[in-house]
């Protein structure tokens, strides 16, 4: 019999401890995932930047752009994760691998319409007014990067099925695989090493494309081979696309991947508008966003394990400990932000120094790492917001909070005061960021109150 939530509000409670270890099994190798990723990006940055800080920011907005596109129209991928993990919290296991195989259909298209979008990024960055020696290297860089985007995309799935069941250690260790490769292919290929030619921002491109595709084919033999999976019934058959499903996907993934393209939009927007400032505003606002993109690995996790605590709860119609799930997540997500905040206070400039030995690009990263240290909480109660809606399969509301609070509020501030005399004179990179921390305070707020509402609906409607 479920206790009454209010019963057990203390972090220093049973089901508090009980809570926090379930967290833990998922959000700690979900938190070494998504480091591992952005390491890699760090890895890009770093031996970029000791290599020309042209090159560096050409592959800084190669990721402003790449990276959109992967969460965007591949986020309505992530929508299969709470999916999953509804499926696994109802124990009806055996229809997991036959949506898993529908997704992957589902991301045949998205790999399509993805890689046309960064074949146009010349153009993107055009418009934007970024300098064309700069652009010279985000295109060399994505000549090659363009080819690893399937491998990405057509892991998610597969991705969503390892988390969903409550099993993400296998994505874990292949994200550090990659990491691996692309700090070894990194070396090799952008400086020239071990007889190798020099590549420039053109062999972090290749890097990465030999890092995802070698992560995704194994990802597919420990799928097929490991016995703990073949409950699911992933390689048991072959399913032709089934529109029920893939409607399904589509009618929860497109808000998903909507938000993740409006909050992206807002960081990866700021950057190449930013960009008619020259490489050293450039590089300043990429080494804020690479270590304020580190930390955030932490709520991000917790976003994530929530999304999955939370899923597995309301397939198995509890309800009430649902709720706990979500609001536990929420605050587990402010006590690790306030963390994050003190330490990009005491380590900013030494952070920034790890990245780029200019001191002026540092001046500048040290003090937009000082905005990134005042919005972690707001950050991170966003993020554990969202993973807990995802769970209850709660995607379009997100997505509207995201359009007011990004699009609606924290670009325009930012693009304001950093350009324009409208308020005071162009503040450039600080206005931004201002902007920026407004539309995250905003968004903070809002998806506390709609995760409240969720959960008391959910339980309302139970008892009715």
């Amino acid at each position: 019999m479920e206790q009454p939530l209010n019963k057990s509000k203390s972090l220093l409670s049973n089901k508090a401890r009980t809570e926090s270890y379930s967290f833990f099994k998922l959000a700690a190798p979900m938190f070494l995932t998504q480091l591992a990723l952005q390491l890699i990006q760090v890895n890009s940055v770093v031996q970029s930047g000791n290599y020309s800080t042209d090159v560096q920011a050409g592959i800084m907005l190669a990721g402003n752009l790449w990276f959109p596109v992967m969460v965007g129209i591949g986020g309505i991928l992530f929508f299969v994760t709470p999916m999953v993990a509804q499926l696994f919290g109802a124990k009806k296991i055996e229809e997991i691998g036959p949506l898993v195989r529908q997704a992957i259909w589902l991301s045949i298209p998205i790999v399509l319409l993805g890689m046309f979008i960064l074949s146009k990024a010349s153009w993107i960055l055009g418009v934007a007014r970024v300098d064309p020696a700069i652009i010279k290297y985000s295109e060399e860089y994505l000549s090659f990067f363009i080819f690893a985007l399937p491998a990405i995309l057509l892991s998610q799935p597969l991705r969503s099925l390892c988390e969903g069941i409550t099993r993400p250690l296998p994505i874990t260790f292949l994200n550090i695989l990659m990491l691996i490769i692309a700090i070894i292919g990194n070396y090799t290929f952008i400086y020239g090493n071990f007889g190798f030619p020099e590549m420039g921002a053109r062999g972090a491109g290749l890097s990465a494309v030999i890092g995802t595709w070698t992560s995704f084919t194994i990802l597919i033999l420990y799928l097929r081979f490991r016995k703990e999976f073949q409950t699911t019934r992933l390689f048991s058959n072959f399913d032709f696309p089934n529109l029920t499903t893939l409607k399904e996907i589509l009618r929860g993934g497109i808000p998903v991947g909507l938000g993740n393209f409006i909050e992206l939009s807002m960081f990866s927007g700021a950057g190449i508008i930013l960009g008619r400032f020259g490489s050293e505003v450039i590089a300043s606002n990429g080494i804020a966003l690479t270590i304020g993109g580190l930390f955030f690995m932490v709520p991000l996790a917790v976003g994530n394990a929530a999304a999955v605590r939370v899923g597995n709860n309301v397939g198995a119609k509890e309800l009430i400990a649902a709720k706990y799930s979500a609001y536990f997540a929420l605050r587990l997500a402010v006590i690790c932000a306030i963390i994050a905040s003190i330490l990009i206070v005491t380590y900013a400039e030494f952070l920034a120094s790890l990245l780029n030995q200019n001191p002026e690009v540092i001046s500048l990263a040290v003090t937009l790492l000082f905005f990134a240290a005042f919005f972690q909480i707001a950050d991170g109660l966003a993020m554990g917001g969202i993973g807990a809606l995802r769970g209850y399969k709660d995607t379009f509301g997100p997505m509207k909070i995201m359009a007011i609070s990004y699009w609606g509020i924290g670009l325009p501030v930012g693009i304001v005061l950093s350009t324009t005399s409208l308020v005071v004179d162009p503040m450039e990179a600080v206005g931004m960021w201002i902007g920026i921390c407004l539309g995250l305070l905003v968004a903070a707020t809002l998806m506390v109150l709609r995760v409240k509402e969720t959960s008391n609906r959910f339980i309302d409607e139970q008892h009715n």
